[in-house]
Parts: structure tokens; sequence; C-alpha cells
């Protein structure tokens, strides 16, 4: 847990019976660089080559590897699936942790131009890829390869997850997805609600009144002065779907730092707005009414106070009762934190930016033979697997002993709309309106806590209570708080960028601390401003315009 319209052009029966049947170094006059090997039958979705195909893959690894007892990356319940599904097999180039690690083993083999068949890289380096024609064109096999269900996931973010892959009209990758992750919510202390005669909060004004009350008059008896009003992060305008930002405030303003946005036709950072000003202003006068973690700019561990019972609000999103809340309900059983939807004007419609519906993109070698093994390895895994063939037990069991990574690709496709899709599923199970065999094997572990917490909510354990209150609690806000979305128009690295950025994050970061912990007046965010254009921000500003404009 821990998220334009794209569309592919209809291929001509020429092209496609030229695409079935060239080889891979045909000098064909199709009106495609794709070529493959591939019958007909073989080029379909879940259609099983005659002969094994073997690929190459660049595998990220996590930190420690989790597989089970006789099981490797090459050769685990994952594979194994595929070889009897389409008889294909990976084969790993190379093997590196997650972060720096991988993205160096990428690195060099790009300056090497040695690349594995397929394998993950950032947005950065696939237009590198592109720029040197190093890579293949999927355009055609995203067509004939992908199953119906992959292609309505991607298409259920309005286009905008594929074009961010696709270059002069060509599909040069395919991305893993990130779904929807609005609204974030605020998670209060209910039980001291309750204890001070407060009710559900549906403005700001609710929220610094709730805020007020909680720190003033210490409901958690946590003694004068230990009761913590708001926790937030000291990165205070950061990115929805993380825990204690002040996003949630700032959109009240249509303030939406860190996006790049266009306003009256001009593309716009959105830290710099006047709007983030007002905002801003809010923040600063909470935390001078002692509303606000007076620590937070300090404070190593929020978590810690939220589990000793100190802390009495934040921002988070759905699964938050997973983590930190299961924790502070295993030590103190009788805290009954719950979510809210606030808005301006009390109404629960909300206006929220949509984060980047993209996390990585996956290549395919330019001379690969079979590059339409990316777009069924996808569809096997994402869908046959999760849908048709949920129940194949060496995968339930790879699970069960917390196996990890065994996928060859970990690119992972799903709805954008996915945590409302779980909510309305578990939820039709409760009803008894869906067989709950049906789920999802995820679904079908959190069907049960939830039952075991329906049967006897005073009784159930903190596991159980997480499954509620995450999956039935506010997955139900999730499915049905209205959202005016606005979509951020750019999530790309500049040249510029790679020089500047990080002073320029680390100024903002800085410039938007001492404003509300009151080192600065409000006034002080025009300095910043100004600061922010001449020391590249204008320039970068500049390049993101262009950006666009070559998309």
């Amino acid at each position: 847990m821990k998220k334009k319209i794209f569309s592919i052009a209809a291929v001509s029966l020429m092209s496609f019976g030229v695409l079935a049947g060239c080889s891979s170094g045909s000098d064909s006059a199709a009106a495609t660089k794709t070529k493959t090997v591939a019958t007909k039958e073989e080029l379909k979705p879940f259609g099983k080559y005659k002969e094994t195909v073997t690929y190459t893959v660049g595998k990220a690894t996590p930190g420690i590897p989790k597989l089970p007892k006789g099981q490797t990356y090459e050769d685990n319940a994952y594979t194994r699936y595929l070889k009897e599904t389409l008889n294909i097999q990976s084969k790993d180039k190379f093997e590196a942790k997650d972060g720096d690690a991988y993205k160096q083993k990428v690195s060099m083999a790009v300056a090497s131009g040695d690349l594995p068949d397929i394998m993950a890289v950032d947005a950065a380096t696939l237009r590198q890829l592109v720029d040197n024609d190093m890579i293949a064109d999927l355009t055609d096999v995203y067509k004939l390869s992908t199953s119906d269900q992959i292609k309505a996931m991607y298409d259920s973010y309005n286009g905008r997850a594929l074009e961010a892959a696709t270059f002069d009209g060509k599909l040069m990758a395919l991305p893993t997805t990130q779904n929807a992750n609005i609204p974030t919510m605020l998670w209060l202390r209910k039980d001291w609600m309750d204890k001070l005669g407060l009710e559900a909060p549906k403005t700001v004004d609710d929220m610094e009144k709730i805020l007020t009350a909680f720190v003033q008059q210490d409901p958690g008896g946590n003694g004068k002065g230990n009761t913590v009003g708001l926790m937030l992060s000291p990165s205070i305008g950061g990115m929805y779907g993380s825990l204690f930002q002040a996003d949630n405030i700032l959109q009240t303003y249509n303030s939406f730092p860190r996006q790049w946005l266009e306003k009256d036709g001009k593309v716009v950072y959105g830290s710099t707005t006047a709007e983030t000003k007002q905002a801003l202003g809010k923040l600063a006068d909470w935390y001078k009414k002692g509303l606000i973690d007076p620590q937070f700019a300090v404070r190593k561990s929020i978590e810690d106070l939220i589990i000793s019972g100190q802390a009495g609000a934040y921002f988070g999103p759905w699964w938050t009762p997973d983590y930190p809340l299961n924790s502070a309900k295993q030590k103190n059983a009788n805290i009954d934190w719950q979510p809210y939807i606030i808005s301006k004007d009390g109404s629960g419609t909300i206006t929220a930016y949509t984060q980047n519906p993209v996390s990585e993109f996956y290549v395919v070698r330019k001379d690969f033979k079979h590059p339409e093994v990316l777009p069924k390895v996808v569809s096997a895994l994402s869908d046959k697997l999760r849908n048709e063939d949920r129940n194949y037990q060496p995968v339930v069991d790879f699970i069960k002993e917390g196996g990890d990574r065994g996928a060859p690709i970990n690119l992972m496709v799903n709805f954008n709309d996915a945590t409302a899709q779980m909510y309305k599923n578990i939820n039709a199970a409760v009803n008894g309106e869906k067989d709950p065999a049906a789920l999802s094997l995820d679904d079908q572990s959190s069907y049960e806590k939830i039952q075991g917490y329906l049967k006897d909510p005073a009784k159930a354990d903190a596991n159980q209570w997480s499954a509620y209150m995450s999956r039935m609690v506010a997955g139900k806000l999730m499915a049905e708080t209205k959202i005016n979305e606005v979509n951020p128009v750019f999530f790309g690295q500049t040249k510029s960028m790679k020089l500047k950025w990080a002073n320029l994050t680390k100024l903002e970061d800085e410039a938007f601390m001492k404003i509300v912990t009151g080192q600065k007046d409000l006034n002080y965010f025009d300095t910043f401003v100004d600061t922010w254009n001449k020391t590249g921000g204008s320039d970068i500003t500049k390049e993101v315009a262009e950006a666009i404009k070559q998309k």
C-alpha cells in the first residue's frame, strides 16, 4: 500500500499479417518498427507458445530476499505459472536491490548498450532510451497481446497513464500504475470528541474548534501541555496518499504545493501561488494558537505520539488503520480513531489534485524477437492469475509463506478506483450479495478479519479492527466522496531540474517552515517566490512548459 486520453490506432489486416509473420531482421515495408516471430495465435494475450520463449530481465529485489525454501527469482511459483500458461521462462540478466543499486545497474546497461530484454526504468531514462532509439515501439503488440481487462485498467486513468509512455504517437513502454489515493482523510480521536461532546467536523472551522478543545481540555489525560492537536510532517506540502501532510487544509484554498499546474493558459508551480500564501497563513495561525504539534519541525517519530495516546488528529490515507493505528489499538483497546472528510463549505465535496498515475515504466529492448512478451506477462499476472486462476495453489502457498517479488516483472496494473472497488466487493460479500470465494486473495483475508470484527466489535483484536476501519469505513469514504479533480500537467524531470531541483526544494521547505512556525511573517512568502525564480525556478518553469508542448 505503502494511484490525457490515449487511444491505440487499429492495426490494418496488412500490417497485422506482416507483424505476425516477419522475423527479427527482415526489411519489411510494414508501417511499424515492431517485429516478432510469434504466430497469430501466440500473439493473443493468453496464447501459449509452441516453443519455449526465454527472455532476460533486469530484476529489482527487496533488501532481504523473501522466497520460500527451494525457490529463486528465476524458478518460483510465479515463473512456473507463466511457464505453464504461456510457455515462457525468464532469466535474470542482472539483479539489484531497489533504489540506487538498481538504478546504477540500469545506468550501466544503458551506457554499454547491453540491455536486458525487459527492464523497469524511470521517466528520465525512458526519454533517454527513446531519444537513442534503443527500445521497441509497443503500439501494435499492446493492441494485439494485452487482455481486455488490462486495457480497461489503463483506460480508467482517462489515458493519463499510457500517455506518459507515449512519444510522437508511439507507445514506448508499459507503465506501472498508481491508483487514486484521494481523498486523504482527517483522522480524529472520536473517543475524545465524545468525552467533550463534540460533533463530527465538516469544515476547517469545525476542525479548528475540535483541535482547540483537545489541546485545552486534555481529554486523553496526558497532563497539561502534553496533548498534541494536529500532527504534521516537516514537509508541509507533500503528496496525497502520504501520512501527516497538510494538503487537506491547503486544498480548501486551492493550494497545491509541489504540483505543476496550468492556470490561465500558463504553467505554474503550485508552491509559488497566491493561494498557497493564504493557506500557509492559516497554518501559521494554528501553530501560533498551539493547535499544531509545537515540535513538528524536529519531531523524529510522529507515530510514537499516536501510539502512546498523546495525539488527537492527523491527515492520512484509507490504509492508516493498518499503520500506525493498529499498533495504537494493540496498546490501548479503548481508543476510537475515526476518519472524516472536511471541505471548504461543509458540503462534503472536495477539490484535490490527482497524483502521478505512473510510478515506473517497463521497456523492451529494440531487437528482442518477442516484444509481445511484456503485455502477455502483464495480462497473465494482473488479469488471468488475479481473476480466473486466483486459487492457483502454488502462488497461494507462496503468499502464505511470506514470499515477495516472485514475479519476474513487477509491473502492477490496477483500476484507478481500485480502493473503491475493494470496498464495494468486500461490502457486497459482507451483505451476502457476493460469494466471498469470488474475492481476490487479499480481499478474502480482509473479509475474514472483518467478519471477526462484526461478530463482536468489543472483543475484536487489533487486526480485525484495522481491517474493518480501513476497508469498510475509510473505504466507504473513498467510494462515496465527490471530488473536483485538479490534474497536474507534468511529473517528469527537466534538464535544469537535475542540477537545481534539490536546492529549490530545500529553499521551499525552509521557507514554508519559517512561515508556519512564525520565524518569518507571511510576507516572507513573496521573498521566497522571488528567490525561487531567480535561482532556477523561472528557467525550470519554461522547460516544463516546453516539455508539455513536445508531448
